[in-house]
């Protein structure tokens, strides 16, 4: 098939035959060879699908010049064009041997290198058959085709995308400098050339990295047009600046993790200059130079859209400015990048992915997060630690606080977590359950005060008590989660989040320890408010088992609460859920001395009507349990208002565990080190006291401190990496200090 728009005016095509599917049913190859009394030159650019057959050669793969310079001498430009009347050789020269022309010229090999050249151009091309000199040659079809047919208006738009992906394909076939520029240089002008009738600026940005010693010409070219147009400068092509910029200062994390970058500068971009950066107009002029290697091409003059515009690498500002956020942006991977210096192996995983900014994870880690956000918006979904990590690609164990990151990035697509380290729980290991529930989308802190902290007391002695006996039955969960709902002087949230915290407490045994610290302070009215909500929950189900009872002996004991006061309450429970007289009445004082006796009647009794085998909830006695769960929540209400517990809140705020809050500007105290306070510089000049430490000594010695052992390393290599660009500290376990950055500190 002929290409039109490969024929330079009215040239005869009399000596060149190309080949293809012209829609009449005639493909075929046909062999080219000039006709008897030519009296012109023909000159032809073959384009992929044509097939040219010379000699015994047939070539299909185009991107070449074809003429016939029998009767024409061939110009300067020919130099590219395979002559079809040249001789050429039956055997071929050593593909790998120096043709010795510079330039090289088709008309000026010998007929074995033409054979050469020829064979390579019907072959896949691949550097390894052929001498550099040859993909010279080859090139300068690709250089007269784009900056004298293409100044001219005879290359489409198809085509230009067709030679950018053969030359892409090129690139790498030599790792020669001189080779590896004009390529790039070829591809810059393709692009300006395809903007032609619009703006550089709005065609899409080159990628890659910087080579040579300026910014590349595409690159001035879109930001001279958007100074002359007073248009904002698009973030894909600042941040093709930033990377294509050889004077630019790159730190490690440009480089480490591209992708990362990319993304946290873009960001950074749009939240700085909005719709772009906009670029005064300066006046040093743009001098567009195609610098081909064909020297025939190098005084081609260019189209007029390039002439004129002001070169924006001439002037420091906008350099400077994008050099300042490429700086924030590699800053803010800097913990990643470092990490990953360390274990290039754990790239993807969790623990590398939470070192992150949300909004810049991979999207493995986020199509994860949002099915678990499909699964959890029905309702609370209750698992295990384990197997909530198991959906994430996790290589350890995870630290306290990466897992408040976890928790955070959770937070901020609507999933909450009970229990959350943030809150102060401890954490969780594999076989804990956790639940899973909707929460409004943020990264902050759920509120929690001392109301709250209570409440979680309760909770968990309800929910202990519920399943002291085994497992808790439905309306001992239904009657905690009705009282949870009754206390009207918490935040809906926080109702949720105690729901939530009861179906765990359900599923795992409740560690007693600490419990008598957390309860000593509170008021005696909380005290007894409690122990009636823990009498309550124990009757609910119409059945108080010895292992209840036992349980709630101890707890009373621990609210400083008479034990042998419990019968009495529960006597009174059942008496209150029961009714007032008759054989409810009676029967409950039958429980509350079987259970004093150790006798109590079992779990499961269906028969109301039968007081030797317990209670069975109906309606009164429903109805019972609210007003007795109103008449607690007044108290709870009552107490909260009049006189705050002085309650020990476990790190009830843990978002230093996330992100630590910049610290406030003040003079250093005598003996800081780095600038650091003085916990840090206690803990810095501990570090250096040895080479390596374990990583439990290093926990001993910042719980010491009272200092989180992470944060704390985090901080110390910070000040380090400011003061002498190192971190201080290497490893995980065992952490090994930079000796040569302690004698500097000694110093």
């Amino acid at each position: 098939m002929t290409n039109p728009s490969g024929s330079y005016g009215d040239e005869p095509l009399v000596t060149v035959s190309v080949s293809g599917d012209d829609g009449s049913g005639n493909a075929g190859s046909y062999r080219i060879k000039a006709p008897a009394g030519a009296s012109a030159s023909s000159t032809r650019w073959i384009m992929p699908g044509e097939t040219v057959d010379i000699g015994d050669l047939s070539i299909e793969r185009g991107f070449f010049y074809v003429g016939d310079f029998r009767r024409a001498r061939p110009g300067p430009v020919d130099a590219c064009v395979v002559d079809t009347g040249a001789q050429v050789a039956q055997e071929g020269a050593n593909p790998a041997a120096d043709i010795g022309i510079l330039p090289p010229a088709y008309t000026t090999l010998s007929a074995e290198e033409r054979r050469t050249y020829l064979e390579w151009l019907a072959s896949p091309r691949r550097k390894s058959d052929i001498h550099t000199r040859y993909l010279f040659l080859h090139l300068f079809g690709f250089e007269r085709r784009v900056l004298l047919d293409g100044a001219a208006g005879r290359v489409s738009e198809a085509e230009y995308g067709e030679m950018t992906r053969e030359l892409q394909r090129m690139l790498n076939l030599d790792a020669d400098y001189s080779w590896q520029r004009h390529v790039r240089n070829l591809l810059e002008i393709i692009g300006l050339m395809t903007a032609r009738t619009g703006k550089v600026y709005d065609q899409a940005p080159p990628n890659g990295s910087a080579t040579g010693y300026q910014v590349p010409l595409n690159v001035r070219v879109a930001f001279g047009q958007a100074a002359l147009d007073n248009h904002p400068v698009p973030a894909g092509w600042a941040l093709a600046w930033v990377k294509l910029d050889p004077m630019m200062i790159r730190r490690a994390a440009v480089t480490r993790c591209p992708d990362e970058f990319d993304r946290v500068f873009v960001r950074r971009y749009r939240e700085r200059f909005h719709e772009g950066m906009l670029v005064p107009v300066n006046r040093t002029r743009l001098n567009v130079l195609p610098q081909p290697a064909f020297k025939a091409l190098q005084n081609v003059p260019l189209p007029g859209f390039l002439l004129g515009l002001p070169d924006v690498a001439a002037v420091t500002g906008p350099r400077n400015r994008l050099q300042l956020l490429m700086n924030e942006s590699a800053d803010a991977l800097g913990a990643f990048s470092r990490y990953l210096g360390r274990n290039p192996e754990a790239y993807g995983s969790l623990e590398a992915t939470l070192m992150l900014p949300p909004d810049v994870w991979p999207d493995a880690t986020r199509d994860a997060i949002a099915a678990l956000a499909a699964e959890v918006s029905g309702a609370t979904r209750l698992t295990t630690f384990g197997a909530l990590l198991s959906r994430f690609k996790v290589m350890g164990t995870l630290t306290r606080d990466k897992l408040a990151s976890f928790n955070a990035a959770l937070a901020q697509a609507g999933i909450a977590v009970e229990p959350d380290v943030r809150l102060g729980a401890r954490t969780p290991k594999p076989d804990d359950a956790v639940a899973l529930f909707v929460a409004p989308a943020t990264s902050a802190l759920a509120h929690t005060d001392d109301a709250y902290v209570v409440a979680t007391l309760m909770v968990d002695l309800a929910a202990a008590v519920a399943r002291a006996d085994g497992a808790a039955s439905a309306a001992e969960i239904a009657l905690i989660e009705r009282e949870i709902a009754a206390w009207s002087h918490l935040e809906p949230l926080q109702q949720t989040r105690l729901k939530a915290r009861n179906l765990v407490q359900l599923q795992q045994a409740v560690s007693g320890a600490g419990l008598k610290k957390k309860l000593e302070p509170l008021p005696a009215a909380v005290k007894q408010a409690i122990a009636c909500f823990l009498v309550q929950t124990a009757n609910a189900d119409g059945t108080v088992s010895r292992e209840e009872v036992k349980l709630l002996e101890k707890i009373y004991r621990m609210l400083d609460l008479d034990p042998q006061r419990l019968y009495i309450d529960l006597h009174q429970g059942a008496s209150a859920a029961s009714g007032s007289g008759g054989v409810r009445a009676a029967g409950a004082r039958r429980v509350a001395g079987a259970v004093k006796t150790g006798k109590v009647p079992k779990a499961g009794a269906h028969d109301a009507r039968s007081t030797n085998e317990g209670f069975v909830l109906d309606t009164a006695r429903i109805a019972a349990l609210q007003q007795e769960t109103a008449r607690v929540s007044a108290i709870l209400a009552d107490v909260f208002v009049e006189e705050q517990p002085a309650v020990a809140v476990e790190a009830s705020n843990a978002q230093d565990a996330v992100e630590p809050d910049e610290p406030e500007e003040v003079a250093p105290a005598p003996g800081a080190l780095l600038g650091l306070d003085d916990a840090h510089s206690t803990f810095l000049r501990l570090l250096v006291s040895r080479p390596a430490w374990t990583r439990a000594e290093l926990a001993d010695a910042a719980a010491d401190l009272e200092l989180m052992l992470d944060g704390a390393i985090e901080q110390v290599n910070e000040a380090s990496l400011d003061h002498w660009d190192e971190p201080l500290t290497d490893g995980d376990d065992p952490v090994e200090i930079n000796q040569d950055l302690a004698q500097r500190l000694a110093a």
